[in-house]
């Protein structure tokens, strides 16, 4: 993404910023999701940091859980962008292994950027998921969720379930500010869930959603269940 386009899906929130970076200076993405060292070190530091922030023992903190918490967050600020842009600018920022990059740190959350996007002009959702699933989701989460298999033992579906969640989260986050592009967001993610490799990974009626596999994070005590849960029963909005 150039500046200019990346401030213009910044404009929608903070939860939708993906920065312009300088791929010169940063690491290509393809060397965080494909490395099972680099996630596992990240996953270790989830652990710890979920062990602080509840104020319990790391060793209650399960490692699959821990390590489900990495792959959302990656996955939530690579799908935040581009389901915001295509919504509101019927436009599809084509994130890649090519086009995202990343910057080691001592955190659990890694930085990531973005450069040389290229983009997709569609106002039709069930084409726009398309897309979607072509670009972010089969050539850069598909490697995460790979690796994190590998890495960590993460059940397939509670990966392809977080994606779905997060695609779905970043509609309700953006619906808090743009109430107006609700709507249209919420046929986007029915597409989406209806568009392999997601099919069969959620329930959507309507604005209601529910992903049919946990993220696991109901095992970190007092963690509790997330509110499209399959573990909770219902749909929500």
């Amino acid at each position: 993404m150039d500046a200019g386009e990346s401030d213009s899906i910044a404009a929608l929130g903070e939860f939708f910023a993906l920065p312009a970076v300088d791929p010169t200076t940063w690491l290509p993405i393809g060397s965080l999701c494909g490395s099972q060292t680099v996630l596992h070190q990240y996953t270790v530091r989830a652990r710890a940091a979920t062990a602080s922030a509840f104020g319990v023992d790391e060793a209650d903190v399960p490692a699959k859980a821990a390590a489900s918490s990495v792959h959302l967050s990656i996955t939530a600020r690579l799908l935040s962008p581009v389901i915001g842009a295509a919504v509101c600018a019927d436009a599809i920022p084509l994130l890649t292994l090519d086009s995202l990059f990343w910057q080691r740190d001592s955190s659990h959350r890694p930085p990531l950027g973005a450069a040389r996007v290229e983009w997709a002009s569609e106002t039709d959702v069930h084409r726009a998921a398309a897309i979607i699933a072509g670009s972010v989701i089969g050539n850069v989460l598909n490697l995460l969720n790979e690796t994190m298999r590998l890495a960590e033992s993460l059940p397939p579906q509670a990966m392809w379930g977080n994606i779905a969640s997060a695609a779905n989260g970043a509609v309700t986050v953006l619906a808090q500010s743009r109430p107006d592009a609700e709507p249209r967001g919420r046929d986007l993610i029915n597409a989406l869930i209806a568009t392999e490799p997601l099919r069969g990974t959620a329930d959507g009626v309507g604005a209601r959603f529910r992903r049919r596999s946990c993220c696991l994070f109901y095992q970190v005590p007092a963690g509790g269940y997330c509110g499209d849960c399959v573990l909770t029963g219902g749909l929500t909005g």
